[in-house]
């Protein structure tokens, strides 16, 4: 009987230890053989469908090394655990090997599954006369997807890896070099070209947050904006942008024809309740942005999602402080000072550009995303009638001392926070999205790219859409004004636009990391030193209390040049000089 055993074969022994043998199992089970697995459609889906377990949740409450605490989002500490001080310490060697760094090892494991999706493309032909056409092409589709995706994932932290299109055997060479990043993205592009032709537009109810058509088009945009990016392509060659502005393109053109995706509208109006020395405030913003993230199953404005996740209704407790609601490990995950001044006000200006902008009654008049996003002092938020946030100096909500699990910047996230979910409502945590990519992200890949090729006004030839329009439609969804003329002097100041938009519309979105890193930003000092806010009891100041930005740093992250390509774990490293270490570890 001929056995095919699932092991995760890179160079020998790469990441051997701990991988499963699931088709040793499906024949210890069942008695099934090769024949009985890759000529049964069943069998070979159920074997196929291994491939999406490596998928990370970068929300997930038992990842202690939260990619949005390794950057100017925010910060966290896993009470009782090292893990989140070795992760935002740099020590991403160590982090391989420290518990539920899941960033760094699950990310790492998912060799395996880039095997699983070997061996069905290999064996896909044995299926044939068993299955239909369509089906055959969902599992090509599929298995190539998801190929991609785990390079994508390689690709956007350690760089360009070989390429694997086959399975290994116990014969074959695996001294293999490393290929560079435009060869990897370029070889992620041609999976997903290959995979948007093979799979359906949508999937049917029982087969939701399997790749479609659009989702391979995400990632080849994606992959191909990191491709032209200044960390990846220092020399500016206009090739690469003018190539993800394509790849963006091709899915505006195809969302807008097909009617697949779009942005959500604005759903009527919302409001925040505060407490100020003359009463009990409210602010009035559009509604709706947090109904891509929460409440229903799905939307039409996802792309590709980690749809398992929807249902886990634990997204939410890193968000929360101990005094308001449950949490694990982590929680009281604490909103930066300096994301806090990326929020424009209503006028569409910088805070330190629009002179009705008030640093001592700060959180009126500001971009409605601001109060999707972002929680402040005396704000209501719980169920509780008279319950009001303290997270001023010395509040009941405000880390101080040995306390943990609370605010330590004076904020607190709430994106993914279920209103009334709290210690008193007794209600569970709504549907939550993880996203991978959404048709706002889109947007915004075209317009960073049509701007590097042209400036905000470019047009890709082709496109019915500039730069700044592309921006601007998602602006135009929370109803901000189009981007300022003060902004669009250049390419390099819409550059600058771009780059808050990007922080501001994808907030706590597993973005803003890669993102710095691309840029080439993330060792500057403003990314690295997280500050807080300090507020100190004033009845006679419009929020009742003196607001400044606390005096030293809540931390300060540790992200040199090395930091731009993450470790391969050294074990791994090691095995062959052709596998080469990033350089710096």
């Amino acid at each position: 009987m001929k056995r095919i055993t699932i092991i995760l074969i890179m160079v020998a022994a790469l990441i051997f230890q701990g991988c499963e043998e699931y088709l040793d199992k499906v024949q210890e089970s069942t008695g099934m053989d090769e024949e009985q697995v890759f000529t049964d459609y069943n069998n070979f889906r159920k074997f196929q469908d291994r491939m999406y377990k490596d998928m990370h949740n970068y929300l997930a409450d038992y990842d202690y090394g939260m990619i949005a605490a390794m950057c100017d989002e925010g910060y966290t500490e896993s009470a009782q655990w090292e893990t989140m001080g070795v992760v935002q310490s740099g020590d991403w060697i160590r982090a391989y090997s420290t518990a539920q760094a899941l960033q760094f090892s699950s990310v790492w494991r998912a060799w395996q599954s880039i095997r699983i999706a070997n061996i069905c493309l290999q064996k896909l032909p044995m299926l044939e006369g068993n299955a239909t056409a369509a089906q055959m092409n969902q599992l090509e589709g599929q298995a190539r997807f998801m190929r991609a995706w785990y390079y994508y994932e390689f690709l956007i932290r350690q760089g360009g890896m070989p390429y694997l299109t086959e399975p290994l055997g116990g014969s074959d060479n695996y001294a293999l070099p490393r290929l560079s990043f435009h060869e990897t993205a370029l070889k992620i592009a041609e999976d997903c070209d290959a995979a948007a032709s093979l799979l359906p537009d949508e999937w049917d109810m029982a087969n939701l947050g399997r790749p479609t058509k659009g989702a391979a088009m995400a990632v080849k945009a994606s992959a191909l904006l990191f491709d032209a990016s200044p960390s990846n392509n220092p020399s500016g060659n206009t090739e690469y942008w003018t190539a993800a502005a394509d790849a963006a393109w091709d899915l505006i053109e195809y969302a807008q024809s097909s009617g697949q995706y779009k942005l959500l509208p604005s759903m009527g109006t919302d409001q925040v309740t505060y407490l100020a020395p003359s009463g009990v405030q409210t602010i009035n913003y559009p509604s709706g942005f947090d109904s891509i993230f929460m409440y229903t199953p799905y939307n039409d404005e996802i792309i590709w999602e980690h749809y398992e996740a929807v249902t886990s209704r634990s997204q939410f407790s890193t968000f929360t402080v101990a005094s308001l609601a449950e949490g694990g490990i982590i929680q009281g995950y604490s909103p930066s000072q300096n994301i806090v001044d990326l929020f424009e006000t209503k006028n569409g200006l910088a805070i330190g550009d629009d002179p009705a902008f008030d640093p001592q009654n700060p959180y009126i008049d500001r971009d409605p995303r601001f109060y999707h996003s972002i929680l402040f002092n005396r704000e209501r938020w719980t169920s509780g009638t008279d319950l009001y946030l303290e997270l001023y100096n010395g509040g009941r909500d405000r880390a101080s001392g040995d306390l943990k699990h609370f605010s330590y910047t004076g904020y607190l996230a709430r994106k993914f926070w279920g209103k009334n979910v709290d210690l008193w409502s007794g209600s569970s945590a709504p549907f939550t999205h993880t996203i991978f990519f959404r048709y706002a992200d889109i947007l915004l890949m075209y317009a960073e790219a049509a701007n590097e090729i042209g400036g905000p006004g470019y047009t890709l030839p082709g496109a019915t859409m500039s730069a700044v329009q592309a921006l601007n439609k998602v602006r135009e969804r929370v109803e901000m004004p189009g981007v300022n003329a003060m902004y669009l002097a250049s390419k390099d100041t819409f550059r600058q636009r771009i780059k808050n938009e990007r922080a501001v519309e994808l907030y706590l979105e597993g973005k803003r990391f890669f993102d710095l890193s691309r840029w080439g930003d993330a060792h500057k000092l403003q990314h690295k030193q997280l500050y807080g806010v300090d507020l100190i009891e004033n009845a006679g100041r419009p929020t009742g209390y003196n607001i400044s930005r606390t005096a030293l740093p809540v931390t300060t992250l540790t992200f040199e040049q090395k930091h731009y390509k993450w470790p391969i774990p050294l074990a791994d490293a090691l095995m062959f000089a052709e596998f080469k270490q990033n350089p710096g570890w």
